[in-house]
């Protein structure tokens, strides 16, 4: 029986490409891979099914690995994405990205004086008693939700998500 088989790859779409790569590359250390233009008489019915009158598609595709994890970021240039990102994380289809860190503290102060916004400061996830986790939410250019962690590596929470057992 077929299965899956692995994780290839997460997409955001973007209103900006260089404003989402100074974000993802330049502040959190992501590395650009590769960065295209793709188009093509049928990109658009390809990607978005029928809903277009005119099937034909351009966008701007770039790859960022980080920390491991490949984004795919894409700007839509025809049809132009022109409706930002509507900001509510609790709608459905709505998804941020969590990135671990080693020194939250470092990395809030570098992304605050670079003009991030963020929903909080600091924040300590205590589970039974433990600190298990310190976090906070940014928003990343189009207002998608980035969220920070620094795992307590010493937790028994933490250990045992990693072990596969929470």
């Amino acid at each position: 029986m077929a299965k899956v088989t692995g994780i290839g790859h997460m997409s955001y779409t973007v209103m900006d490409m260089d404003k989402s790569l100074h974000f993802y590359c330049d502040l959190l250390g992501g590395k650009l891979l590769t960065e295209t233009v793709d188009e093509g008489p049928e990109l658009g019915r390809y990607v978005m099914g029928d809903m277009l009158k005119d099937p034909y598609g351009k966008l701007k595709v770039a790859m960022v690995d980080l920390a491991g994890l490949q984004i795919e970021f894409l700007q839509y240039l025809v049809p132009e994405t022109k409706v930002a990102y509507h900001g509510n994380p609790s709608i459905a289809g709505s998804a941020h990205i969590a990135v671990n860190v080693d020194d939250i503290e470092e990395i809030y102060r570098k992304l605050k004086a670079e003009g991030v916004v963020f929903h909080s400061d600091i924040n300590d996830c205590i589970r039974d008693g433990e600190l298990v986790w310190r976090w906070v939410y940014s928003r990343d250019p189009d207002g998608i939700c980035c969220e920070i962690v620094q795992l307590n590596e010493d937790s028994e929470y933490v250990k045992a998500s990693k072990a596969g057992k929470a």
